[in-house]
């Protein structure tokens, strides 16, 4: 509600684990461990369908929908391909069937990161596209420090608009304004002053570092892109 009246467009990122999945971390729900996959994709839908159908009646118009967070090795403690590709189309055909029952468009997206291993990344989109698996867009992490440059993150966007036929989108970025402990907790990324090439760990690092993002994004032809707060 609090991003309707502001006047924003919302986005549902269901990461199907209680708690947040990256690349390292993909658990099952507690609630789903002892399911097989056809029960999982049962639940899988299930979840999904009652989350959008409760979003929806509170007024709120739903743009689009992320199947998963950062799928790139695996899904909802499933790790092989062709089960995560079971898991999306269950979760696709949930956002589908919840998009007609509002009488609304939702956009389903797949999300992935690691774009400095795009042979991967080519064969995970190649076997969604092999089994027809459906969805509009595809979300891109990218983190400098992590993932490359800007013209690393420029030609992953151009490639998959140009060889899938999708759209594109930036769902995470994210730079420092200091490298100093904010809050007792290690910090996930070290350094004192470049912790990527050209951008200081400072508030004029990390708006150089946005800005860049943005422009990158835009010049390749993405729909938008996402800060990972």
């Amino acid at each position: 509600r609090r991003c309707k009246e502001a006047g924003l467009s919302l986005i549902v990122d269901f990461h199907y684990s209680d708690f947040w999945a990256d690349p390292a971390k993909q658990m099952s729900p507690k609630a789903w461990v002892t399911m097989d996959l056809t029960q999982k994709c049962s639940a899988l839908y299930a979840f999904t369908t009652d989350a959008l159908t409760q979003i929806a009646a509170t007024g709120v118009d739903i743009w689009m929908v992320q199947v998963g967070n950062e799928i790139n090795n695996g899904m909802c403690g499933e790790t092989d391909a062709s089960n995560v590709r079971k898991l999306l189309a269950s979760g696709s055909k949930a956002v589908r069937d919840a998009a007609t029952a509002s009488g609304k468009d939702i956009l389903v997206a797949v999300h992935y990161t690691n774009i400095d291993d795009m042979k991967k990344l080519d064969t995970l989109l190649t076997g969604l596209q092999v089994k027809e698996i459906d969805y509009d867009i595809v979300g891109l992490s990218f983190y400098p420090y992590w993932h490359g440059t800007m013209d690393d993150l420029k030609n992953a966007i151009i490639h998959i608009r140009d060889t899938y036929g999708k759209k594109v989108y930036v769902a995470e970025n994210a730079y420092c304004y200091t490298s100093e402990d904010g809050d007792g907790s290690a910090n996930s990324i070290k350094g004192t002053d470049d912790l990527a090439e050209g951008y200081s760990a400072s508030v004029q690092g990390q708006a150089n570092e946005v800005r860049d993002v943005c422009a990158a994004a835009s010049e390749a032809g993405a729909e938008g892109i996402f800060y990972w707060e």
